[in-house]
């Protein structure tokens, strides 16, 4: 089950093929909390905390997964959630790892719907096809297997990433992205090596390579379930996970509390963010429509404001935060347009306000002690 890298110019090709809508609608029936338990992967993650307690609170039966029970830190707000909603609405199981496929079997069977989160995410691997790529595209594949073994899921919404889109260095800043597009920059070189920036393109390599496997499963004629991706850029907003060190923290939020601090100034151009609230909507959005099967979305909010903006956000929130506004040496840059309206078509989602979004952030921040001025 191993990922083996494709000569550059096949995987280009490949993904060409894919567009906005790689996959087939298989799943015509409007799911609901009636349907079945639903089944959410990597369970204690930063957006999947927020997807559980959503789903939870609009009925559904869940099932969480997570690598391990024993760290009661980590345990803490699924255990929380499972007091408050009971056992028979949400149960947690233990021992569900990327790298050992058959771990998924139990989680998901009896399972309608599945939400695959569970992924590593950092970019501070020195080698990222064993710590990134191999583990992000062996999870994705022994779960949408797990999924056919257990016959009766008919959607599988899988957490992507807006690194699966963004072509930097490609692209021009000021591109305007949209679902169609596919990350084709960020790849092995002829000799299956990953190029620099090594941590950034290993990274976005990993979930171009898991979403790439999940929708290779649902082509295949014997995939009774069909799959929708959801693509965010930097999600942020309140986190309801207290890491136990700064390493620990989401790397979104982990950025945002490094400008709140003064340790990192305005990049050029600007980016796109989302509320990780909004992603879990997003989530369940992708799951409860039909017409969303086979299709990716990508999941942003409607402001991509510069870095420098964000700064002066920051600072006008939070005034005695020693937060740099300065523009880099060469200016702000260009902006970058991102086309969400797939997303919108989905019973007119709306997106939280940016500078909302951001507050809730930096409290969750400050009040975590991640972020003291």
């Amino acid at each position: 089950m191993a990922f083996t890298p494709m000569q550059p110019e096949e995987w280009v090709a490949c993904l060409e093929k894919f567009g906005d809508t790689p996959g087939k609608q298989k799943c015509t029936e409007k799911l609901t909390p009636a349907t079945g338990p639903v089944c959410v992967t990597g369970a204690s993650g930063f957006i999947a905390l927020h997807l559980v307690q959503q789903l939870l609170e609009k009925g559904y039966t869940v099932v969480g997964t997570v690598r391990s029970l024993s760290n009661e830190t980590k345990m803490k707000p699924l255990r929380d959630l499972e007091e408050k909603f009971g056992k028979e609405k949400f149960r947690i199981v233990g021992g569900v790892d990327c790298n050992a496929a058959e771990t998924f079997d139990a989680a998901v069977a009896g399972c309608v719907g599945v939400f695959h989160t569970a992924s590593p995410f950092n970019f501070s691997s020195d080698d990222p096809m064993k710590d990134l790529v191999q583990p992000a595209y062996q999870g994705t594949v022994g779960c949408l297997s797990a999924c056919q073994k257990a016959g009766g899921v008919k959607r599988v919404i899988v957490t992507s990433s807006f690194a699966c889109i963004f072509n930097a260095g490609v692209y021009p800043w000021d591109y305007a992205y949209s679902s169609k597009d596919w990350n084709y920059a960020s790849k092995p070189n002829k000799d299956g090596a990953i190029e620099a920036p090594v941590p950034q393109n290993g990274y976005r390599f990993s979930k171009i390579a898991a979403e790439k496997a999940a929708w290779d499963i649902s082509a295949k004629d014997d995939c009774q379930f069909d799959v929708a991706c959801v693509n965010p850029p930097m999600v942020i907003g309140h986190n309801y996970n207290t890491p136990t060190s700064f390493e620990d923290l989401n790397t979104s939020s982990a950025t945002l509390a490094k400008i709140l601090t003064g340790k990192q100034a305005p990049n050029p151009n600007s980016m796109g963010w989302v509320d990780v609230a909004d992603v879990a909507k997003a989530h369940i959005a992708a799951y409860e429509h039909p017409e969303a099967g086979g299709r990716r979305f990508l999941c942003a909010a409607d402001d991509v404001p510069f870095w420098t903006q964000v700064a002066s956000w920051l600072k006008e929130m939070y005034p005695s935060a020693p937060v740099i506004t300065d523009a880099p040496a060469a200016g702000e840059g260009v902006k970058m347009t991102l086309d969400t309206s797939g997303l919108k078509g989905l019973s007119g989602f709306q997106f939280t306000p940016l500078r909302d979004t951001l507050k809730s952030q930096c409290d969750s921040l400050i009040s975590q002690g991640w972020a003291q001025f």
